[in-house]
């Protein structure tokens, strides 16, 4: 429990839509090189581990995972400024330029992204809206409350 680890999907120009990354891995001897672009990463500006997805164009272009260990060359990591809705998490916004990737931290077993984390992200995306209905409801029922005894 002592490291912590990001989850990158999101990319600026395709938001989470995994049909639309275009953040890549290319291999190379020993690794993968990737580049691209990750936007809105929960705790990317201090996590040890940046979980990236990227497309493989040696592999028809299926989705795949990278651990990319932080600090590693070629990583720009900077905090989205004027967070205000999830205040208790730290957003990133992350490029990748030739940042090398050793065969071991590919994730293997995350190869078919339609049939698994892509099922996870259309349920995940139910709570989140279930969250803000919540908040919202909350606001109004304090409001009303305010507005009915107010002098």
């Amino acid at each position: 429990m002592d490291k912590i680890c990001c989850f990158m999907l999101t990319e600026p120009k395709g938001g989470s839509d995994a049909t639309h990354i275009g953040t890549t891995a290319t291999k190379t001897e020993g690794g993968w090189l990737i580049n691209g672009a990750k936007k809105w990463s929960g705790n990317g500006t201090f996590a040890d581990y940046l979980l990236v997805w990227a497309t493989n164009p040696s592999e028809d272009n299926n989705i795949q995972c990278f651990v990319v260990t932080k600090g590693t060359p070629g990583i720009k990591i900077k905090q989205v400024p004027n967070n205000y809705s999830l205040r208790m998490v730290e957003y990133a916004d992350a490029t990748f330029e030739n940042v090398f990737v050793p065969d071991n931290m590919k994730l293997t077993l995350a190869k078919d992204f339609a049939r698994g984390t892509a099922k996870i992200l259309a349920s995940s995306r139910i709570h989140v809206c279930w969250a803000a209905a919540g908040v919202a409801t909350g606001a109004y029922e304090a409001a009303i409350k305010y507005c009915l005894n107010r002098n």
